[in-house]
């Protein structure tokens, strides 16, 4: 297949890069950034949540946590700048912006009004972009950069830990991971960058790479994603929402957890406010040997220490960001993500199988607000993704759990059915366009596309030798096409939201049709195909305090670069593959209500039903492994969290999760009238019951002025439930109940500047088999140590 016939993308995304740079570049506005810092004028301690805004010109901004706020792209000029904060006097001043840069400093008395006099409660920006979002007509979920950014933990478990989400995980760390959402799992779940799909085709880049201090808050969006997103998930997504501090500071941090596991990572930023520009670089290395002893689920009472499952991980990023061009916001972004892992057994002792994965990022983001009479917003992304993946097997011997070796019963190789020694090579171009329209205060428009095309070329000459012909060195292309368009309306006093959305997908598939059972060349294949979905919700507030939700969706997923050409190895391409479909119906009731100023009361409950057609699974047949359109399923289920502030020091938290998973084809798929035995029986590998809890007691000064402690117990039950189908009474597929509890200290000194974090996961050691009755790591020790340091 000649893949150069598309030479064009490549060079389009380059010269459009340079181009709008360089255009851009000599278009100065005559614009400044007022930064500064809001204390309590007694103490002199920073304060947070604190209001700064510009009424004139409809600019504001929240303090973070160490009292600091920035407003960008004031027009030169005097204004009146109004400062205010719960239970402290309101100030006014005049203020100047002429010239790139202005600082200042509040100093705000304390009010004689009592907390309970005065009923406006402060929040921080983080957490009014986090309300505003949970406004919205989807059911989604938020997490805040304040429950997290410290832990010592990562981002797959905070997310096991809400309402509807599991991730199923396969090993120890840098273990293969996928979000499950409401019975949804792995690629049916879009997960996005600030909007952006970030799921790179090997799976070797996912949500957990990203490091907690790089995050402001989460999305998790269940039932329905907003076309705005982009992408083609089966009705549930993540979206991770990075932070962006606009001034200079360095944020360093080194972990040590059990099993010889080390994560370190170092940002450092610089803000030149006279140029507008800003630069950072960032580096992480993460590594582990995961050398822990499981329990073998295949023979009672053996118990069996991992010794060849290492993991090391190394992405180190740079960017640059303008700000005084004509775009409000120019970045650039390079990225390099080198992985190398090691292949665990677990029916079989496996000492030799490697895998590694090198990724090259190059992207562009653009953003320009207030277009045609300040109704119009526009996001443009650019990004080139280039992955170069090797998969070694090549072992002539086999392995018994005593150490002692035989023959390969294959001849060669300890996974598949002969030996790999195999390298592909994926390029990748992706590109998003976004425009919001304004029509009115009541009424907006919002038009979003994403384009993708993806060349895959992989070589494997051992295994072709080894299969007497050429089975593996065949490339492919996928180009694919997401088209959105979404309308909302506000009415009844804002009361009433109604959101409409039409989504059309395409992709043009070229590859060839090839397994080990098709004789001679196989036939180069080419089509396309076409798919319209829609969704559309609606959100009724009751009070202020008190809606109601409710959306469907027609959700289309196409199929993966990774589903369609298989990788080269040991999954073989699967070129006719349809996109899955999905019919998803949701309801649920949020209560959402600041008692006071510390006391915030948030009670969420859903009922979700879905029908999915054309599920993709990987199959075997015989001595090939591809993946296949199978499964219908129909998944009915309700979530509810409950979140309290108890008090000014005490926080609690639970969540819960009922979903039924069925099988719904009533005959064998490919035939009409063989019965399906497994006909209106649970979905294998899917948890019907679990829960989360915690309960989070924090202060300020216990220990020294300007400090903060933070002590958390958290708890985990995910009720028994079967890995394969139960079709007799001697069929025995049971991974058991599992009750877990984590303990977790956090104490900043001098504002968090110095933050140690020590974590129990685990603390009972108990036994928790997880994704195909793969064992997980017992008790798990960490310690966390971060430096963060903030230009004065």
């Amino acid at each position: 297949m000649n893949v150069t016939k598309y030479p064009y993308r490549k060079l389009s995304f380059w010269l459009t890069t340079i181009l709008i740079l360089f255009l851009n570049y000599s278009i100065q506005a005559q614009q400044g950034t007022l930064k500064g810092v809001v204390k309590d004028k007694s103490s002199e301690n920073p304060l947070e949540f604190v209001t700064v805004s510009i009424h004139d010109l409809k600019k504001g901004a929240y303090t973070d946590s160490v009292g600091r706020f920035s407003i960008e792209r004031i027009p030169y000029g005097t204004y009146e700048l109004k400062v205010s904060y719960v239970s402290h006097q309101e100030q006014k001043r005049l203020i100047t912006i002429d010239k790139p840069s202005t600082s200042l400093e509040v100093l705000l008395a304390e009010s004689s009004e009592s907390l309970e006099e005065v009923k406006v409660f402060g929040i921080s920006e983080e957490v009014q972009r986090a309300k505003e979002v949970k406004q919205k007509v989807m059911p989604v979920t938020v997490i805040t950069s304040k429950e997290f950014e410290n832990r010592a933990s990562n981002l797959n478990e905070l997310l096991t830990r809400q309402a509807g989400v599991q991730i199923r995980r396969s090993g120890g760390f840098g273990s293969t991971a996928t979000i499950s959402v409401r019975g949804l799992e792995g690629k049916r779940v879009q997960v996005f960058i600030d909007g952006n799909p970030v799921n790179t085709p090997d799976g070797s880049f996912g949500i957990n790479d990203i490091p907690l201090q790089l995050i402001e808050r989460v999305e998790i969006y269940k039932g329905t994603i907003p076309a705005y997103l982009g992408g083609d998930g089966l009705g549930s997504a993540v979206n991770v929402v990075t932070k962006h501090r606009n001034y200079s500071y360095i944020d360093a941090n080194i972990a040590r957890q059990s099993f010889n596991t080390t994560n370190t990572g170092l940002i450092v930023k610089k803000a030149f406010d006279k140029a507008g520009i800003e630069a950072g670089v960032g580096i992480f290395d993460n590594r582990s040997d995961n050398d822990y002893i499981m329990q073998s689920p295949y023979q009672e009472n053996m118990d069996i220490k991992r010794d060849h499952d290492k993991f090391h991980n190394l992405l180190i990023g740079a960017s640059v960001r303008f700000h005084k061009l004509w775009f409000d916001e120019v970045e650039v972004e390079f990225a390099h993500n080198d992985v190398y892992k090691e292949h665990q057994g677990i029916q079989r002792n496996i000492q030799h199988v490697t895998s590694t994965a090198q990724t090259m990022v190059i992207a562009s983001k653009l953003e320009k607000a207030d277009l045609l009479n300040d109704k119009l917003d526009l996001k443009i992304n650019l990004l080139k993704l280039n992955i170069n993946s090797t998969f070694t097997d090549t072992s002539v011997y086999a392995y018994n759990w005593d150490g002692t070796r035989v023959a390969s019963l294959i001849g060669r190789g300890e996974l598949g059915i002969g030996p790999n020694l195999s390298e592909t090579k994926q390029d990748e171009f992706r590109a998003r366009a976004n425009f919001n329209y304004q029509v009115s205060p009541s009424l907006s428009l919002n038009l979003n596309h994403n384009f993708r095309t993806s060349y895959f070329n992989p070589k494997d000459d051992l295994g072709n030798e080894y299969a007497s012909r050429n089975v593996y060195n065949y490339d492919g292309y996928l180009e694919s096409s997401v088209l959105g368009f979404t309308g909302e309306i506000e009415t009844l006093n804002k009361r009433l939201l109604l959101s409409g959305a039409i989504k059309h997908y395409y992709s043009l598939v070229t590859g060839y049709n090839t397994n080990l059972y098709i004789q001679g060349d196989p036939d180069e294949v080419s089509y396309t195909t076409n798919k319209l979905g829609y969704n559309m919700g609606m959100r009724y507030n009751f009070t202020k305090t008190l809606f109601l939700k409710a959306s469907h969706e027609l959700a289309i997923r196409l199929p993966l670069s990774s589903e369609l050409f298989g990788d080269g190895a040991l999954i073989t391409p699967s070129i006719y593959l349809k996109p899955e479909e999905a019919y998803n119906y949701s309801i649920g009731m949020v209560y959402d209500r600041y008692q006071e100023q510390d006391r915030r009361l948030q009670l969420e409950s859903n009922v979700f039903y879905l029908e999915v057609d054309h599920l993709i699974q990987l199959a075997g047949s015989g001595l090939t492994t591809g993946y296949t359109n199978y499964a219908q399923a129909q998944i009915v289920g309700m979530d509810m969290d409950w979140k309290f502030d108890l008090s000014k020091h005490f926080y609690v938290s639970c969540n819960a999760t009922y979903q039924s998973v069925k099988d719904v084809n009533k005959y064998i798929p490919g035939t009409n009238n063989v019965e399906n035995p497994t006909y209106d029986k649970e979905i294998p590998n899917i948890p019907k019951l679990f829960s989360n809890w915690s309960l989070e007691y924090h202060a300020d000064n216990i220990v020294g002025k300007d400090s903060r402690t933070r002590l958390t117990y958290e708890g985990g039950y995910v009720h028994a439930y079967n890995y394969g189908f139960e079709l007799s009474r001697n069929d025995n597929f049971k991974i058991p109940t599992s009750l877990t509890h984590n303990i977790i200290l956090e104490h900043s000194l001098r504002n968090q500047r110095w933050t140690i974090t020590g974590e129990v996961q685990n603390l009972t050691n108990a036994v928790v088999i997880n994704n195909w009755n793969q064992p997980l790591a017992g008790r798990i020790f960490r310690i966390k140590l971060r430096y963060l340091l903030l230009d004065e």
